[in-house]
């Protein structure tokens, strides 16, 4: 056997998992092929620092430290055996070493911080109302038995008896279907189940009446997570959920991350298609099992995304919607054979996919304006998905315009020191007291610190303006550098959230002036993207109406305290009671337009009524951007639920 075909052992801890690999690969690659799917905001290309895993057992036999693990690694830490994953590899002339004669072992200790334990999906969203009257019917028909006298075969008596029910120009039978029927018509005396596809194509025939065994499944597939919805296509009941991290994460956090490796990884499309495609065929599978039914009881799947996942869900490169002028492949809705998807469904099932607004405004834009009904809105309305990516909508029943902003990543934990996803031990929730700047927080189950998520970013910034521990610029107030919280390193200051006695991960949780930094942008670009948005209406459409209320959607724009977004500048200042957190309203959508057939002819025509907005080209984009990186406290004009408040100053 050639040196390029041994493999060594390694053993991945806490995980008690095992791995017999072939050397080349990177330990994130070895990680992710053995389905442990671990942080990484970079997508593997070594700058973000997430991805830190600790040798325990084999480090002679590995590559030396590349210059992006020099940056982030002191000397001594790296001779303890501490590396990012993505960067290191075990070298090929590990088997050179004649001392080994069995195959090299490698022992890994991945950390708490490092894994997604526990994720917090997001799976309930409020639904406004669809009437039932879906894609895919279930007919029971009793059928006229054959004679001697007239011998009619049996799809000519089967389309006799469903014409006496339905009458549409024609019937088309698909070849799955036809051949079931002899058995199908004989085992229950003639009675037999006829499944249309749009009222025309005969898909399955059963013996009997199965036409409650009548089920879709709506998928939303986001950057992060993916839900899927098991939902009786007869009376519109989910009789299962179930949800995933999406697998794609272990290739990049971000969309922008997923193209790059598609268009540098010869077979990058390939891996991300079908590790997606292994991820909704389990959660297929989960849901069955749950509401025990069989896959080929599934006729009919709806799916919602945006636009880079709907084109790998589809194994259709995205690479041009990451260039200039950032078009997709695609806009409009689409049916497809599941069978030509891979999606394990029944194999005659129809896979519908909402239509695409523009690039980076995706099918889940779509289901989000479908399922909160903003066109019957009689009020001005901002709907914001907050999630990986940023969506924005304004309007009402007179108007709809949209747009994107590039905000989503810092509040899911990229480029925060100690910023994670919602998963198990991440601070979701902070206070702190104004007089002696202790911190008070609560973690996701419970658990012991290992980092912050979205909605702890927000209370943290907040609580640390209310508390004067930052400036309305976000610099940190140097009369208080000598409390125990503030800490300076290297040329910057430091607030612990969390000691490191208290923490899983043996270092102390911290916000840093970088990290306030990054929270600003991401503030800055919902805000600057809003009044983008609402210039452009007024500009181009002579549109002038004040804002009446605010939907948050998404994950986070769920479980995000909203004084404390309106305190910081990321959204406008309007009444609590006007700002609604609406749950998975994509998903909802998902769910809405195979209940309604009708709301597929309403998403296409949402798609030409809505108004795409180019943010980042506006003429005022950068000033409103700029103004729009200060916390807003002074401003009481625009804000003023915070006048009482009026006691921060504007600076130290």
């Amino acid at each position: 056997m050639n040196n390029k075909d041994k493999k060594v052992i390694v053993d991945f801890e806490p995980l008690s998992r095992r791995a017999y690999v072939i050397p080349g690969k990177s330990f994130f690659e070895m990680l992710a092929d053995s389905g442990v799917y671990i942080r990484s905001l970079c997508g593997g290309r070594g700058i973000c620092g997430k991805c830190r895993i600790f040798f325990q057992k084999g480090i002679k036999y590995l590559n030396k430290p590349t210059k992006n693990e020099l940056n982030l690694f002191s000397q001594e830490k790296l001779r303890e055996g501490w590396r990012l994953a993505c960067q290191t590899r075990i070298s090929r002339d590990v088997f050179d070493d004649v001392k080994n004669l069995e195959p090299p072992q490698f022992r890994i200790f991945l950390p708490d911080d490092l894994l997604f334990e526990d994720f917090k999906i997001l799976t309930s969203g409020i639904n406004k109302g669809v009437k039932i009257n879906p894609n895919i019917k279930k007919l029971v028909l009793q059928v006229e038995k054959p004679t001697l006298e007239k011998p009619i075969s049996d799809l000519d008596r089967i389309l006799k008896a469903l014409r006496t029910k339905i009458n549409p120009n024609s019937f088309h039978i698909q070849y799955e279907a036809l051949k079931k029927i002899p058995t199908a018509l004989r085992e229950a005396n003639h009675e037999i189940t006829i499944t249309l596809l749009n009222e025309q194509s005969i898909i399955d025939c059963e013996s009997g009446n199965t036409k409650n065994n009548n089920f879709g499944i709506a998928i939303d597939i986001g950057t992060t997570t993916i839900v899927g919805y098991l939902i009786n296509l007869e009376n519109g009941k989910i009789y299962a959920v179930d949800s995933c991290l999406n697998p794609q994460t272990a290739y990049g956090e971000d969309v922008v991350s997923r193209i790059t490796y598609i268009s540098t990884n010869r077979d990058g499309l390939k891996k991300l298609n079908l590790s997606l495609i292994e991820a909704l065929n389990d959660i297929i599978r989960k849901v069955c099992i749950k509401a025990k039914i069989q896959p080929s009881q599934i006729y009919e799947a709806s799916i919602v995304g945006n636009s880079v996942m709907h084109h790998i869900f589809l194994n259709i490169n995205p690479k041009y919607i990451g260039l200039s002028p950032y078009v997709p492949i695609v806009q409009r809705s689409l049916n497809i054979n599941a069978k030509e998807l891979n999606l394990e469904i029944s194999k005659q099932g129809n896979v519908f996919l909402l239509p695409l607004i523009a690039g980076y405004v995706g099918a889940d834009t779509s289901g989000v304006m479908l399922s909160a009904k903003l066109d019957q809105e009689e009020g001005l309305t901002l709907a914001i998905d907050v999630g990986t990516n940023g969506e924005l909508i304004v309007g009402n029943k007179d108007i709809l315009a949209t747009g994107s902003c590039a905000a989503g990543s810092a509040l899911e934990g990229a480029h925060i020191t100690h910023g994670m996803r919602a998963a198990a031990g991440a601070i979701d929730r902070i206070m702190i007291d104004a007089d002696s700047l202790d911190v008070t927080y609560t973690t996701i189950s419970g658990k012991p610190p290992i980092g912050i998520c979205g909605s702890g970013l927000i209370d943290s910034v907040a609580e640390m303006l209310k508390a004067k521990i930052i400036s309305r610029s976000g610099n940190f107030n140097k009369n208080i550098s000598t409390h125990e919280r503030l800490i300076k390193k290297e040329r910057s200051y430091e607030f612990i959230i969390a000691h490191d006695s208290e923490t899983s991960i043996n270092e102390s949780i911290t916000i840093s002036q970088k990290d306030i930094r990054e929270i600003q942008m991401a503030k800055a670009a919902f805000y600057s993207g809003y009044r983008m948005i609402m210039q452009y209406l007024n500009r181009e459409h002579k549109y002038k109406s004040e804002l009446s209320q605010i939907f948050l959607a998404g994950a986070f724009g769920n479980y995000i305290n909203k004084e404390n977004a309106k305190f910081i500048g990321m959204i406008p200042d309007i009444p609590n009671e006007n700002i609604f957190q609406i749950g998975n309203a994509a998903g909802i959508g998902a769910q809405n337009v195979f209940l309604d057939i009708d709301l597929r002819k309403h998403a296409n025509e949402l798609l030409k009524n809505t108004h795409y907005v180019e943010i980042a080209i506006e003429d005022n984009f950068q000033k409103e951007y700029a103004k729009a990186m200060y916390f807003p406290h002074m401003n009481l004009d625009l804000f003023p639920s915070l006048k009482e408040y009026t006691h921060i100053p504007k600076r130290y």
